[in-house]
């Protein structure tokens, strides 16, 4: 699934993708940590709902493995940030049409809090967090409700 993203279509080959691999005890502790750091930052006063903080530390605890996606742009600054976060979402995608095709399920989270992590995650000056990604198994038919029928989304123009 990462060798797939690694493959991400991007200008100048800047290849500005990045990820951390939590799981077993390193997951728990980003949980525990993810939870108190954000109860620490509520009480400072950032607006956090208390819900959110429980739900965020609870999904990281119980996925099999949380992937924190990270942009590195390029430091020569030769792109736009835009063009290094598409790129950065495009190898997201790949990773998440590979576990379909491995039967597995994945959920790309960006909670509005993300910027907060930045220590968490041991995340470098020019480095900026995009979210974690979610793996583990099938819990409902493929594909998941919700979705309007894809030709509705489409203009022809001959």
């Amino acid at each position: 699934m990462l060798r797939s993203a690694n493959w991400a279509p991007n200008h100048k080959k800047t290849e500005p993708w990045r990820f951390k691999v939590y799981r077993g005890e390193a997951k728990a502790k980003l949980a525990a940590d993810a939870k108190a750091l954000l109860l620490e930052k509520q009480k400072e006063g950032y607006p956090v709902a208390p819900e959110k903080i429980e739900k965020f530390a609870s999904t990281i605890e119980r996925v099999p493995v949380a992937i924190a996606v990270i942009l590195q742009p390029d430091s020569a600054g030769r792109l736009p940030e835009w063009e290094e976060i598409a790129a950065v979402s495009m190898a997201v995608q790949n990773m998440w049409l590979t576990a379909t095709e491995m039967d597995l399920a994945a959920f790309w989270a960006t909670p509005g809090f993300i910027e907060l992590f930045d220590e968490l995650l041991e995340l470098e000056n020019n480095q900026k967090s995009m979210g974690f990604f979610y793996v583990g198994q099938v819990m409902m038919d493929f594909p998941s409700p919700g979705r309007r029928d894809w030709k509705e989304k489409i203009e022809w123009k001959d």
